[in-house]
């Protein structure tokens, strides 16, 4: 691993904000935690591996606390290949990253984002998943697992 650099790492904390109608607190709000704070409360950081296979290739590690969602997983982006066929056709490439998730917990799971061409004379590209959920597959295994 190569060593962290500061440009390629990001932290922050979260303040208040309003989603739904409902109002949450910023960290310094909680009344354990001092007015002038600077803890930061969130981090993401590019990390490279220093070899030729891996060169680079950011791995991005984010954790916070307080995020609107809970989750912990792994989750692959693959490059856009040179020559895309659908790039003269306005296609946000942005949103068009094959991807490959492994979610952790919960709700194990292990789904493909893929881009597929729609079928016909068109070139337009479409976004598919496929998806295993393991509870959704292996319910009877969960059912198990779940009264030990």
């Amino acid at each position: 691993m190569k060593p962290l650099q500061l440009e390629d790492v990001v932290i922050g904390q979260y303040k208040s904000h309003t989603r739904g109608g409902i109002t949450y607190p910023a960290y310094t709000d909680d009344k354990t935690v001092p007015r002038d704070s600077l803890t930061p409360t969130f981090a993401a950081a590019a990390l490279f591996i220093d070899n030729a296979r891996w060169d680079g290739v950011p791995f991005l590690m984010k954790a916070g606390k307080a995020l609107h969602t809970k989750r912990t997983e792994i989750r692959v982006q693959f490059r856009h290949v040179p020559g895309n066929l659908y790039r003269s056709f306005g296609t946000d490439l942005d949103r068009t990253t094959n991807e490959l998730v492994i979610r952790v917990q919960p709700d194990e799971a292990i789904y493909l984002k893929i881009n597929n061409k729609i079928p016909g004379l068109g070139m337009r590209l479409d976004r598919s998943n496929l998806n295993l959920l393991y509870a959704a597959r292996y319910k009877h295994k969960f059912q198990v697992y779940n009264q030990n």
